[in-house]
């Protein structure tokens, strides 16, 4: 073994108690507190991520191609679900909201089958019966429009108030019931405002046969982006294509910057247990002189001397970290397998525990991240136990 690192092992064992001892272990604790909360931390964010996305890819269409101006799709020959979207006011005994219609079709089982799973109330049923048609509306609108299941609407397009307007008369609108009531939990832009009728209903309202956009769902939304990309080559200029992704970039960018914003915060703490390394390392060189210069005599050079401070440097950025990251993963575990924070899902939570999600690239880049800084943070004590000259001193 070098005799530098067997002399920075001896320093790191010392024989009796002192206040640069202590400030040390507190350095290591913090390290360690850090290392540990970063990885709970980011399996946090990562099952938190893992749920929006069960959610996100369980309501709504994996990839929506629309047809760009001049331009038409043949998506029925693709066995695509074709969607008429427009915007509508609904007029409620209650009160009166602008609402996103969808319209879908009859035949469109795989949009029903997603809307009927997340109904909360009622029954997605949008066919015409008895002279009214079906409307599924949001929670969101529900409870806006204090609206129950039974009450009557009526939608009117922005082309039939224009209409009305210039006869000087109320537009009549089309009158249709509400027969269901869904949540998504997908998106609240979908939950606060969305309604679905029967694109019979649509159609006439927005004065064409043709869908508005196209939606398509695939067994692998993962794949979403290379599914799209095929498309984008097979469509061309004819069409835009989104990936589940994208319709939702407003969920995807906030989490990401919730992450990284909690990751440098904490990644602080480190920073702040560094600092202590530094200044008990620097301690250490002021109290250990004389040994520094013993050392000298006997034929050290700078270089050894130096690599003594890096070597406890290192040597506590790895234990510190190796604890913290066996806290960590330890913490992450007991909650994945025993729950210890538990939800009531009978009080309106969408999960039954706190979720947990731990990666392999988020522990090694904590642990990394926590011995670099510590590492760095014995740099400046090391050159200034290598830039000690006091042999000259001591020979006087």
């Amino acid at each position: 073994m070098n005799i530098d690192l067997t002399i920075a092992l001896r320093y790191l064992r010392p024989r009796r108690f002192s206040f640069i001892g202590l400030i040390g272990v507190l350095s290591g604790l913090g390290i360690i507190i850090g290392t540990a909360a970063l990885i709970i931390v980011m399996s946090l964010f990562n099952g938190f991520r893992d749920v929006a996305h069960d959610l996100m890819t369980s309501f709504g269409p994996h990839l929506r191609v629309t047809a760009t101006s001049g331009s038409t799709i043949d998506g029925a020959s693709r066995n695509w679900s074709p969607v008429w979207r427009t915007s509508l006011v609904v007029q409620a005994p209650q009160g009166t909201s602008v609402v996103q219609a969808v319209g879908i079709t009859e035949s469109d089982l795989s949009t029903r089958r997603v809307l009927q799973q997340a109904m909360i109330g009622g029954k997605a049923e949008l066919s015409l019966s008895g002279g009214a048609a079906g409307a599924v509306v949001s929670s969101g609108v529900a409870q806006s429009l204090n609206l129950f299941l039974g009450d009557t609407l009526r939608v009117i397009s922005p082309r039939q108030i224009e209409s009305a307007l210039t006869m000087m008369s109320m537009p009549l609108g089309t009158p249709v019931v509400v027969v269901g009531v869904f949540q998504s939990n997908a998106s609240r832009d979908v939950d606060a405002s969305t309604v679905y009728l029967s694109a019979e209903v649509v159609k006439p309202l927005i004065a064409s046969t043709e869908p508005t956009e196209w939606h398509v769902r695939i067994d692998q939304p993962e794949r979403s982006e290379q599914v799209a990309a095929s498309l984008a080559a097979s469509l061309g200029s004819t069409a835009r294509i989104e990936t589940w992704q994208q319709i939702n970039s407003g969920v995807y960018d906030t989490m990401r910057l919730e992450r990284l914003g909690s990751f440098v915060v904490l990644l602080l703490i480190i920073v702040v247990a560094a600092f202590s390394i530094l200044v008990s390392l620097t301690m250490g060189v002021v109290e250990k002189r004389h040994d520094i210069a013993m050392l000298k005599a006997m034929g050290m050079t700078n270089t050894m001397i130096a690599k003594i401070y890096v070597w406890q440097g290192l040597f506590i950025g790895v234990i510190s970290s190796g604890l913290g990251t066996m806290i960590g993963l330890g913490l992450c575990w007991g909650q994945m397998h025993f729950q210890w924070i538990r939800f009531d899902m009978s009080q309106g939570y969408l999960i039954p525990a706190l979720p947990l999600d731990v990666q392999t690239v988020d522990v090694v880049a904590t642990a990394a991240c926590a011995v670099m800084v510590s590492s760095a943070a014995a740099i400046y004590p090391a050159m200034r136990a290598a830039a000690l000259e006091l042999i000259s001193s001591q020979t006087r």
